[in-house]
């Protein structure tokens, strides 16, 4: 683009020089004939006028062309200016919602009291509702089966909790596989805080988490707390799963049956903590 547009300067300026060649050599017979006059001055004349408008209509169409030129350089660097400005918003709203994310990761760092690793989430299994993925940490990082993967999630109280995501199944040197609460092969002991009452939860092909009371007389509600209850060699207590969404009575009238909402959006995950516990 550049080379065909000094070509074209090049051309139109060495024939504005030939027309001004051309209007000088004219102008010079004019004054040598004017004072003859007749025929030839006129003749003279009436081509110096049409060389002068040619002339002055190539200077100007010259001139206009080094303006389109100008104006379409500027509007390229207008353009990439307009690209770089769009790069650097998208940078910022990135950063704006990663915001509350990383406010929350950094107080559960600060908080944590075991010894922990963040993993980064590399794959997703071809299973439904996420409820496996393959994390980038593995044995040479001291991983091993059965740790204890957890997210940092805040409540609608604005509190900062520890939000239970699932647990390691298998583990290569540089690698992890993760199940969480959605599969259907994860059961999980639970506490309800409101009643104090404990369960088995599990979730389901469909990505639900489904559970049931110990005692078939306990009441849940729409709202309570669920958190591990510690039963089992494998989740420490106390870490929250999420909150009861529903309340169905089953066909027997007397055991519940609910249904609880996760507290991690599995939709967003991308950094997890894996606790490192001697059990």
């Amino acid at each position: 683009m550049n080379s065909i547009n000094k070509h074209i300067k090049k051309v139109l300026f060495f024939i504005i020089i030939f027309i001004l060649i051309v209007l000088i050599g004219l102008t010079s017979v004019g004054k040598v004939e004017s004072t003859n006059g007749g025929i030839f001055g006129n003749i003279v004349t009436g081509l110096q006028k049409v060389t002068y408008n040619l002339g002055q209509t190539l200077t100007n169409s010259f001139y206009s062309v080094q303006e389109i030129v100008k104006m379409k350089e500027e509007n390229i660097l207008l353009t990439e200016t307009v690209h770089e400005l769009q790069e650097q918003v998208r940078s910022l709203e990135n950063i704006v919602n990663k915001s509350d994310a990383l406010e929350a990761e950094y107080e559960i760092k600060t908080n944590l009291k075991y010894d922990y690793i963040i993993g980064q989430v590399i794959a997703l299994d071809d299973s439904n509702w996420f409820s496996r993925f393959t994390i980038d940490k593995g044995e040479l990082d001291g991983l091993n089966k059965n740790d204890i993967v957890i997210h940092a999630v805040e409540t609608n109280n604005g509190m900062v909790q520890i939000g239970l995501v699932g647990i390691i199944t298998e583990t290569g040197s540089n690698w992890s596989k993760v199940i969480t609460l959605l599969d259907e092969t994860c059961k999980i002991s639970y506490r309800d805080i409101n009643n104090d009452e404990s369960g088995i939860l599990q979730g389901s092909i469909d990505g639900k988490i489904t559970g049931y009371f110990f005692n078939s007389k306990s009441v849940a509600a729409q709202g309570d707390s669920i958190l591990t209850s510690g039963i089992g060699e494998i989740y420490l207590p106390d870490l929250y799963i999420g909150k009861v969404t529903e309340v169905i009575k089953t066909t027997d009238a007397s055991i519940q049956k609910i249904i609880v909402e996760p507290a991690v959006d599995f939709t967003k995950l991308n950094k997890v903590f894996i606790l490192k516990v001697n059990r």
